[in-house]
């Protein structure tokens, strides 16, 4: 059974037209205050605390007096669940602060919502192009040996030996 507005569609052109209509959603949406408080679990009141801070600013439009409502973009959603979740793993408002500033001072215009970060203990990294990792809060600039062993790789391995070795 199709979903309602799409009579005889398919699962693969639900999935087309769901994946162009939030592309365009993403583009050209703005959202309320009551709405982002919503989607990103950043109370309403640190919202307002944060765009009159000037911490993260609603770039679909600011509040200009009493009773104005700031609009929020897609970007800025993103941006206000990652600054959530710093909070959420210990790294304090000013140490968000300094990440967001250590980034734009390498370029970066959307920090939070344009690059990835990893958190370890009570530091921040940025993850570069060659997937370097650069403190962003406790020794900013400073590389961090990192390694990742993909366990599906070697898990493909195993089983792709153990697969050779039946047939020999």
């Amino acid at each position: 059974m199709a979903p309602r507005g799409l009579p005889g569609k398919t699962a693969t052109t639900i999935t087309q037209y769901t994946t162009i209509q939030w592309t365009v959603f993403e583009m050209r949406q703005t959202f309320s205050a009551g709405i982002t408080s919503r989607v990103t679990g950043v109370p309403y009141r640190t919202l307002d605390y944060w765009a009159r801070s000037r911490f993260i600013v609603p770039s679909g439009r600011e509040a200009s007096g009493i009773g104005s409502e700031r609009q929020y973009t897609f970007d800025d959603l993103i941006a206000l669940r990652t600054a959530r979740e710093l909070r959420s793993a210990g790294i304090s408002t000013q140490g968000v602060r300094r990440v967001i500033q250590f980034l734009q001072e390498r370029g970066a215009q959307k920090p939070l919502s344009e690059l990835r970060v990893i958190i370890r203990g009570k530091d921040v990294f940025s993850v570069g192009t060659n997937q370097e990792l650069v403190s962003a809060l406790k020794s900013p600039g400073q590389y961090a040996f990192s390694f990742l062993l993909d366990i599906g790789h070697v898990f493909r391995h195993v089983e792709e030996e153990l697969k050779s070795l039946r047939v020999a």
